[in-house]
């Protein structure tokens, strides 16, 4: 994978915009402190940097050390450490570093700079896309550790192993994400998801539709009104 990415950098952090003609940048706080401007400084690098991931790692790198060194819970100064950890993590992923990838990811979410599982999930898709399953599969189990009661995991991860075709694996995330499912009442209205998927996958495998797959349908059923073959 070479140095440049799909596109320019975004950027996420409050106090930086971009114009309208010839890349300006608009800076929306006024300039009060030396830290403000050191921040400033790196915003404007960032915009500069474009897609080249080399210069951008530096930068980010640089500024989640001030993040983490000034930064963190400084009334009246926001660092969005979990917007920009993830930002670094496609620029390492970019150069061929997933280690440092996977790093700052898990960093962030152990910081608490990401809702949840998100940031771990985000970058399990991608490592998964782009032919680093182990350590997509670390990524994920490391997320159902630390949060076990949130079946998006369960439901992304067998996603992306049924896009992988390694139906037996996506199974063994579907059945735990429907149980909790089914145990929580499917407050996150993932039931729908998760029938279609097992049942892809239990027809892949060749097992026929099971009690769990039946008392699933049955609950999605009753929840969306539709008690057609039940």
């Amino acid at each position: 994978m070479g140095a440049s990415g799909p596109g320019p950098v975004q950027a996420p952090l409050l106090g930086f915009a971009r114009g309208a003609r010839a890349g300006r940048v608009h800076l929306m706080w006024p300039r009060e402190s030396a830290l403000e401007r050191r921040v400033d400084a790196m915003m404007e690098r960032v915009h500069q940097a474009g897609d080249d991931h080399v210069r951008l790692v530096v930068v980010l790198e640089e500024y989640l050390r001030l993040a983490h060194a000034e930064g963190v819970g400084r009334e009246g100064f926001f660092f969005d450490i979990g917007a920009w950890s993830e930002t670094l993590a496609d620029s390492y992923l970019a150069l061929g570093r997933v280690d440092d990838a996977v790093r700052v990811v898990s960093d962030a979410t152990r910081g608490g700079h990401s809702e949840g599982a998100e940031m771990l999930c985000a970058l399990g898709e991608k490592l998964m896309r782009c032919g680093h399953e182990p350590r997509a599969r670390c990524l994920w189990s490391q997320a159902r550790a630390a949060f076990p009661d949130d079946v998006w995991i369960y439901v992304q991860a067998g996603i992306e192993y049924s896009d992988l075709s390694d139906h037996p694996t996506a199974l063994a995330w579907l059945v735990p994400g429907m149980e909790l499912a089914l145990r929580a009442g499917d407050p996150e209205s993932a039931l729908e998801q998760l029938v279609a998927l097992r049942a892809t996958s239990l027809a892949a495998t060749g097992d026929a539709p099971d009690d769990l797959q039946a008392r699933a349908q049955q609950a999605l059923a009753r929840m969306t009104g539709d008690t057609r073959g039940q």
